[in-house]
This record gives structure tokens, C-alpha cells and sequence, in this order.
């Protein structure tokens, strides 16, 4: 069953699974327990759910209730099953997953098939699910997972790797509205997954699972193209030696104050990143397995936990005034 629950009567919860980063006052001087900077949001997911806001503070999230879904979860109205992604004609019996979705500006919810391979976009005008693209050059794409939209409408998102070819094989496109089609942005990419624009769109911000690292691409505003510009090492700031030992990356998010959030999928954690200087925050840990969708609404980061098949929100209030000048 799905529920949401208010945050004032989260506060008065024991919830546990987080980590609150703020420190307890001592009892005697208390006049009522501290709440917790993480609380639960929503339950009832199915998989690994990706996220994103409406600008209204609606959330949308895939594998809602069961894989292949989209669903819209509000603390005002409740929540709601949106649609689903059409089955495929050779597997029609199979649900897929979507681990990737974005919003454009004229409110179309795109998503991501990583099983297929597919590019999907939902009008919520027409109801009507279609699929924008499912290959490049006549090759299909064999696995995606994260989607963002740019400049103009463009829509970038992520391929981790290909079937064919050896190491380091994952790419970056954009889909270009204006030409219907998808191009090759960066190519030999290792394990490309978590990607998120800046609010200009200037830069482009690349988890890549099998470096360890956060690559950074600058996008010509002109023709489209992009060149690495930088790269945050994760070993270096993490304090670890191998790659390995930090797992799979999640989804990733920037913020207004150009601080990336990046999801440690293996750890369980977040990892807080000031863009400006290269520096790590925090790390927020979520007390559990692994933590895999991110996204943010005001000063709130919201964390889907695929072991407790549950959205938690984050206030961040207390590490901005730890960390903002």
C-alpha cells in the first residue's frame, strides 16, 4: 500500500534508516526532541526509482507501484499513477524499467528504458506515451539511465555501455528537437550513469561508475558540442584507495548554490561536492544498502531507497548553515 505522510507528524517519529547530522541537544535543556533532517515521503515503489519535481513540488517518479510506471506523489493531493510505459511488441509479457526521467518546458515528462533501450515522452494533453528514440546510426541502444533537458529543449542523457566493444564504452547524447534526432556527444565513457546540467546549461556534470570520478563538460552554446573542461576524483575525495571501494554511482543533482549532490549507490550515501572549489561538503549517509534516485525541491534532497522501496526527503537546512559563506 502507498501512503505519504505529513513532515509535523514525521518530526514526532522515531524513524530510522537516516542519519541526522545535526547534533542532539542535551536533555535538560531541550524542550522537545530535535527532528531529523530526514524523514519519510513516500512508499510503495517497485525497482529503482528515479525522480524528478514539477516546479510545484509534485514529485514524479518511475517503477511507481510496479516496474514500467510513472507515478506523481504531492503532500497536498496524494498520489496518483500517471502511466505506463507501452509493452514491447517481441516481450509484451515483460514490464520494463525506467530508471531515468526529466520534465521539458512545455511539461512533457520524458523517461528512460534501460531495458529496451528507449527514449519515451508522455503528453499529458493527449495522454499518448511515444518513443522518441530507440537508436543511433541504425544501432539500438543497449542500456540507458539518466536523462536531463538543456537549452532549447535538447535532451541529454546517458548510455552506461554497449554490448559490443571492449572497455570504456559509454556515451553521452543529446536529442536534438530541432532535427528529431539523437547525436553522439562524448564517446568512450566508462560506465557513464548519474548526469545533471547546470542551470545555464553551460555544464555538464558526468558520473562515470568505473573511474571513480565526476567528469565535467563544457557545452558549446553555439553548435552543441561538448569538451571535458574537469573532473572530481571520488577516491581523492572520499579518502579511498580503489575505485572499487566506492561502488556504483546513482543518479546526481546540482543545486542553485552550484553545490552536486552524488548518489553512492553501493555506500548507501550522498556525497556533497562545492562545484566552485572542487571540495567535498558532507556525506550524508542514509543507513542503509544503497541509495539510487536524487532530486531537489528548495532546500530539501530528496533520496529513493530501493531495500525499503521508499522516497526519503532530506532538509538541508542544517548543512547549508554548516557549509554556506
Amino acid at each position: 500500500m502507498t501512503f505519504i505522510i505529513p513532515s509535523r507528524t514525521i518530526q514526532l517519529l522515531a524513524l530510522t534508516g537516516c542519519l541526522a547530522l545535526a547534533g542532539a541537544a542535551r536533555a535538560e535543556d531541550a524542550i522537545s526532541p530535535p527532528a531529523s533532517p530526514c524523514e519519510l515521503f513516500a512508499t510503495g515503489l517497485a525497482g529503482h526509482t528515479a525522480m524528478c519535481c514539477d516546479g510545484q513540488g509534485n514529485v514524479l517518479a518511475t517503477n511507481y507501484r510496479h516496474l514500467g510506471s510513472v507515478g506523481k506523489i504531492s503532500q497536498q493531493d496524494g498520489a496518483a499513477l500517471l502511466f505506463d510505459a507501452p509493452l514491447a511488441v517481441a516481450e509484451p509479457v515483460e514490464a520494463s524499467s525506467l530508471v531515468g526521467i526529466a520534465l521539458d518546458d512545455d511539461q512533457r515528462i520524458l523517461v528512460l528504458d534501460s531495458q529496451l533501450g528507449r527514449v519515451l515522452r508522455y503528453a499529458p494533453e493527449s495522454k499518448m506515451v511515444t518513443t522518441l528514440a530507440d537508436r543511433i546510426q541504425g544501432r539500438r541502444f543497449d542500456s540507458l539511465f539518466a536523462i536531463d533537458i538543456g537549452p532549447g529543449g535538447n535532451i541529454y542523457f546517458s548510455e552506461p555501455e554497449r554490448v559490443s566493444g571492449g572497455d570504456a564504452t559509454g556515451s553521452l547524447y543529446r536529442f536534438d528537437v530541432v532535427t528529431n534526432r539523437p547525436v553522439l556527444l562524448v564517446d568512450g565513457l566508462d560506465q557513464p550513469t548519474g548526469i545533471s546540467l547546470s542551470s545555464d546549461g553551460k555544464s555538464l556534470y558526468v558520473a562515470e561508475s568505473g573511474r571513480g570520478q565526476i567528469s565535467v563538460y563544457g557545452i558549446n552554446q553555439q553548435d552543441g558540442t561538448a569538451e571535458k573542461v574537469a573532473a572530481y576524483f571520488l577516491t581523492l575525495l572520499l579518502d579511498v584507495d580503489d575505485p572499487k571501494e566506492i561502488g556504483r554511482l546513482g543518479h546526481i543533482a546540482i543545486d542553485r548554490r552550484n553545490w552536486l549532490y552524488v548518489s553512492l549507490w553501493d555506500r548507501g550515501e550522498v556525497a556533497v561536492i562545492d562545484t566552485t572549489n572542487g571540495k567535498l561538503i558532507e556525506v550524508i549517509s542514509c543507513h542503509s544498502d544503497s541509495v539510487f534516485g536524487l532530486t531537489l525541491w528548495q532546500d530539501a534532497l530528496l533520496m529513493s531507497i530501493p531495500e525499503k522501496e521508499a522516497i526519503y526527503r532530506y532538509d538541508l537546512r542544517p548543512l547549508i548553515g554548516r557549509h554556506a559563506p
